[in-house]
């Protein structure tokens, strides 16, 4: 291509029929950028210090977790959960009281594993430890004991799961954990939803479930546009011939052309086509700012539905594309892991983040508010069991860079592609999805440590190429905005080579007291009973409290029907599910532990799930009586 030739975005304006992004040219694109003065914001230095290092890192060592660690064994590696931070006693806390509770399951079970050889590899950090508004990574890290270089996971864990909105925990923030972490993010509408996604990680990594090595990749095309059209000629085609011989024992599907309709996705996503593995390459649908249907919609998948720009000039009806809403009741995406090539798949900022790297003056808002897509987070959180993560864009994706021959410095022709290659080798051979992401914060660091350095010798008035910057910025700008959507820890749940795919049930987990309950006495709990007129409402209320402490039961159920078993409640709960584990405390701390005689064994995860359960359950029913016996104290006293 000449400096004339168009430069192609991804993302069609839904609303309008047009594209999101007018096509440039590169000689225009690189003399604007030209133009761009290195910024002298300070957080933006320090990120892109960290950048830099990574880069001076990686030719003697691996700059994400610290070396000699293996980043797929989480009690080398670690494992946190973030939260904002949230004052006492607020509602914001209350929530994330709600939410901690509903992602029990998952926390229980990564906390078994990450503190396996040494507690300081699990954390949640809540409360004073939690993100604080307006926090640079830096400030964050510092705070909680670390600093530059690989992560050390005996200081912070590798894994980290941000459980916030972008606007609590900003997609910038993301980026910059990224550099040294394995970051995913989670946040829901509704409590239900978490409790959801855990259930479904919890039985992918104990229940059993075995999908069969199939990877799909799904290739639009439209007619008269060329940025799908250099997707699936460039980017899937490749990708699918390079990944085959490495993966002999996969079977890979090629959707393409007129193939990679709405009718196919559906069935991929959740249908008799599910894959373990899906790869898409299409136009993300994108919304003004203020329709009413961006939330909902916003880096929706267009498919090969659309006639393309040429033949289709008006808005686009919903049959041209696949949003969260079209997700099906009875879809079962269970153990799914899906990768988006497509503008806006992850999520969406308030602001227009790249027009500022391009020249413009002022920041243009394209959002009320930034937002996760709605998409992967209707599959991370379906009730038949969810997809385990999505990977896809923040922000606009850029369809050109992977036909930029390479860096130029470092990694040889065909570096953007190799990118994709070797997250995707990653993944089909078990790796964990945050681990198998690092070679695109790799090239991240590698992109942006060289394009920094490009434009400070172009503001010192180095004759420059405008096509190789232009180039060079969007293959930066590509790999800077791809980002986790659920735990960055889950791994392809695979059935062995050649056998056949195992799908398992869904574990319920409840933790309840029994019905009988030894009789408590105000003497047995403080002193100075008699100091009190009979009669006291409080003092009632608290000894009817202390009686109703009986037995404390932890059941472990296990069901191929999950929906069925969350909406009919706990009493028949016997009846839709079976129970593999029954632990019984006493309240003088007795404890019984039951296990099945019967021939179908047990799963060793699943029994570190549940009795990580039961220790917690004990230690809050601990708390329980010492909150009310401190109650009853204070009462007594009065």
């Amino acid at each position: 291509m000449d400096l004339q030739s168009p430069l192609y975005f991804n993302g069609v304006n839904v609303g309008t029929g047009a594209y999101l992004f007018p096509p440039t040219s590169a000689d225009d694109l690189g003399l604007k950028l030209g133009r761009v003065s290195a910024p002298a914001d300070p957080l933006h230095a320090s990120h892109l210090a960290d950048l830099r290092a990574r880069v001076d890192a990686h030719a003697t060592s691996h700059y994400g977790i610290k070396p000699g660690l293996d980043a797929n064994d989480l009690a080398q590696a670690g494992w946190a959960a973030v939260f904002p931070a949230a004052r006492p006693d607020s509602p914001e806390a209350a929530r994330q009281d709600a939410i901690a509770e509903a992602l029990q399951p998952l926390l229980a079970l990564r906390r078994a594993q990450a503190s396996a050889h040494d507690g300081r590899r699990f954390k949640i950090y809540r409360g004073p430890d939690g993100y604080r508004p307006g926090e640079s990574k830096q400030k964050f890290l510092a705070r909680l004991g670390a600093g530059p270089g690989p992560a050390d996971p005996d200081k912070v864990p590798y894994y980290l799961l941000l459980v916030a909105s972008p606007e609590e925990l900003p997609f910038f923030v993301q980026y910059q954990l990224d550099v040294q972490y394995a970051v995913g993010r989670l946040h829901f509408d509704e409590v239900a939803e978490y409790a959801a996604y855990a259930r479904s990680v919890v039985a992918a990594e104990t229940g059993g479930l075995q999908l069969a090595r199939e990877l799909a990749m799904f290739a639009v095309s439209n007619p008269d546009d060329p940025a799908t059209q250099l997707s699936s000629k460039h980017l899937v085609a490749p990708l699918a011939d390079l990944l085959a011989p490495h993966a002999p024992d996969w079977l890979i599907r090629r959707h393409e052309g007129e193939a990679a309709s709405k009718a196919t996705l559906t069935r991929l996503l959740g249908g008799d086509a599910t894959p373990a593995l899906l790869f898409t390459a299409s136009h993300g649908a994108g919304f003004s700012r203020g329709d009413p249907r961006q939330r909902a919609h916003q880096g929706a998948l267009i498919c090969q539905d659309w006639p393309g720009p040429a033949q289709w000039r008006e808005p686009l009806p919903q049959d041209f594309y696949f949003a969260g809403d079209d997700l099906r009741a009875d879809a079962r995406p269970h153990g799914l892991v899906m990768f988006n090539f497509a503008c806006y798949g992850a999520g969406t900022p308030m602001y227009d983040d790249y027009g500022q790297r391009a020249a413009s003056t002022a920041r243009t808002p394209i959002a009320d508010a930034a937002f996760l897509a709605e998409l992967p987070r209707r599959l991370l959180a379906h009730p038949n069991g969810g997809a385990l993560a999505t990977i896809g864009h923040v922000e606009r994706a850029w369809g050109c860079s992977f036909l930029w021959p390479g860096s130029g410095k470092r990694t040889g022709s065909g570096a953007q592609l190799a990118v994709f290659e070797g997250a995707l080798r990653e993944l089909l051979a078990g790796a964990r999805v945050g681990a198998a992401l690092e070679c695109f914060n790799e090239r991240y660091a590698e992109l942006a440590s060289d394009l920094s350095g490009e434009l400070e010798e172009i503001g010192y008035g180095r004759q420059y190429d405008p096509r190789a910057l232009a180039d060079m910025w969007t293959a930066n700008n590509d790999a800077r905005a791809y980002a986790i959507l659920g735990d960055p820890a889950v791994r392809l749940p695979l059935a062995p080579a050649g056998a056949p795919a195992r799908r398992a049930p869904l574990p319920t987990i409840e933790v309840a007291s029994a019905a009988a309950a030894p009789e408590f006495t105000l003497s047995a709990a403080a002193p100075g009973e008699n100091s009190q007129p009979a009669g006291n409402p409080l003092r009632e209320a608290l000894e009817q409290a202390m009686r109703s402490l009986g037995d404390l039961a932890v059941r472990t159920f296990v069901t191929a029907d999950l929906q069925a078993v969350t909406t009919a409640g706990r009493e028949p709960l016997p009846a839709l599910a079976e129970l593999r584990l029954l632990t019984r405390i006493g309240p003088s701390g007795n404890v019984d532990t039951l296990v099945p005689g019967d021939d179908k064994g047990l799963d060793g995860e699943l029994v570190k799930l549940h009795l990580e359960l039961a220790k917690q359950a004990q230690a809050q029913r601990g708390e329980l009586l010492r909150a009310l016996i401190a109650a009853l104290r204070a009462d007594s006293a009065d």
